[in-house]
């Protein structure tokens, strides 16, 4: 293997190896309990507060209906006066229209009822809603704010140690082989992680497979690694290197 490849194969795996480092401790951060009640937390409290917003809309909706009854009744009641005072009069009236106009205004009355009850029962249930939705929210506050001053403590326990791995990455990437860099880049953008794994096989035979995958290697990729001591997987297409 060329003198220049292989040092520039060990500062990639020595750059990988920090990365990893670095990529450990953020997942650590990433998966920790309290930020995970944290934004259950923030999904308990805006689902709260969508809560509270569709209780008003309901609330106002309600007091249409409300405002209509009212106007319902009094137009039942006015006929029913005009039919009293019809019954009162000296004047001729024909029974049979009378009796059918009272027939329908009892009807009219009962349908009142009913709307005036299924009001009722609406406007407690957007009540309840609204009171539980206050509820939740403040619980869900509470928990958020605890959760993120537990959060803020891991955060900056770590900090120290974050800082430096990032400065020492920033230091390293000089001594790096641009173009291996940016394969390696590219592969960690993709999720492809770790860019870089060995080559594993019998190197008296010349039978080598990816040490990310597992897949066996070409005959161009053996001949490769055999050559000039690292290749590229065809399959992930990750940074393969002679151990």
């Amino acid at each position: 293997m060329d003198e220049k490849v292989r040092q520039n194969l060990e500062n990639l795996l020595r750059y990988q190896s920090v990365d990893i480092e670095l990529k450990k401790l953020n997942k650590l951060l990433n998966s920790d309990e309290a930020l995970l009640a944290m934004n259950r937390s923030k999904k308990a409290f805006n689902d709260a507060k969508q809560t509270l917003t569709q209780s008003e809309e309901q609330s106002a909706s309600l007091v249409a209906l409300y405002e209509e009854l009212l106007k319902y009744v009094a137009d039942n009641e006015e006929l029913l006066a005009e039919l009293e005072g019809a019954v009162a009069s000296d004047d001729e009236q024909d029974i049979a229209e009378r009796v059918k106009k009272l027939e329908s205004l009892r009807g009219k009355f009962g349908t009142a009822d009913k709307k005036a009850h299924e009001l009722d029962e609406k406007a407690k249930s957007v009540v309840r809603a609204r009171v539980e939705a206050i509820k939740t929210g403040n619980v869900a506050k509470q928990k958020y704010n605890d959760s993120k001053a537990k959060h803020g403590e891991l955060v900056a326990s770590k900090a120290d140690e974050v800082k430096r791995l990032q400065t020492e990455l920033a230091k390293m990437e000089s001594l790096l082989d641009k173009t291996l860099f940016e394969e390696y880049k590219k592969l960690s953008d993709d999720s492809v992680f770790p860019p870089v794994v060995p080559a594993h096989g019998d190197e008296k035979k010349g039978a080598y497979s990816c040490g990310g995958c597992g897949i066996g290697l070409s005959q161009q990729a053996n001949t490769l690694i055999k050559d000039e001591g690292w290749c590229r997987c065809d399959n992930c297409r990750r940074i393969i290197v002679k151990k």
